[in-house]
């Protein structure tokens, strides 16, 4: 299955770079070091992937007026792609640092790339399942190189759901209706690498994800595969009234029920 030329050069780039996570992620189940040591080595980890990752980028596009963004330089209350230079890269080394850290193997690298201020192509990849997320504007979406679609599963009896580790289901600021619904679904799980989690929302692995504001700006890359699966992004809004802090990843008929009295 063919992809468009920036996407090749996305996936060639991550793969080869995941040989770093791959070696690191070893190294981790066995030190015995402090706490701090570990924290140092996972810094270290994450400063080379996104260094090689950027320079690759530098190499290919910097003669093309492109700029290069890692993920922490952008403000949590950035997160329209009109925020970002028309041309650039948006990169997040790694997703999931505190599985990384733990070595629990459920972390990935995201880039999204953005021309003339639209998010064209984009790779959400988990270096140690080789688990590769693709998504191309207007195109398709794929998993593994096989075209994806959302699930179109509707009953919460039914649905199995993600939650942000932000997301607190004991703040009084919760409404009841959303209470109730997480209540009435069939599993619901906290993963710790959203942008992962959005893509198995996309390929009908989870029906649905739902996540804290605070969290949006690391989706660029996993918002686009969303889109090309047939997925949707919504605020969550109870009685007319929008609740600011959450959003919900989903079909829209789960989302409909969702917000239903």
């Amino acid at each position: 299955m063919s992809y468009l030329p920036n996407t090749n050069v996305l996936g060639s780039i991550v793969r080869n770079v995941a040989k770093i996570y791959r070696r690191d992620f070893g190294e981790l189940q066995h030190l015995q070091n402090s706490k701090k040591s570990i924290n140092e080595f996972v810094q270290k980890s994450k400063s080379r992937v996104e260094f090689y990752i950027i320079d690759e980028l530098k190499a290919k596009y910097s003669k093309n007026g492109y700029e290069f963004i890692p993920i922490t330089n952008i403000s949590k209350n950035d997160f329209e792609t009109t925020s970002f230079p028309k041309n650039s890269f948006i990169i997040n080394a790694l997703e999931g640092e505190m599985n990384f850290t733990r070595g629990i193997p459920l972390f990935c690298i995201t880039i999204a790339h953005i021309k003339e201020g639209i998010v064209q192509n984009s790779i959400v990849y988990n270096p140690i399942s080789d688990e590769v997320f693709i998504g191309e504007k207007g195109i398709s979406a794929r998993y593994n190189n096989k075209r994806m679609s959302i699930s179109n599963e509707v009953s919460a009896d039914n649905a199995m759901i993600s939650i942000d580790e932000r997301l607190d289901l004991f703040n009084n600021n919760i409404d009841d209706i959303f209470l109730k619904y997480l209540n009435s679904v069939n599993s619901i799980r906290q993963m710790g690498a959203i942008s992962l989690e959005v893509c198995m929302v996309s390929n009908g692995a989870l029906n649905c994800f739902i996540g804290h504001n605070e969290s949006k700006h690391s989706l660029i890359a996993a918002l686009l595969i969303l889109e090309e699966s047939g997925g949707e992004i919504n605020r969550l809004s109870f009685k007319g009234k929008s609740q600011k802090n959450y959003f919900i990843v989903s079909n829209q008929k789960i989302y409909d029920n969702l917000i239903k009295e």
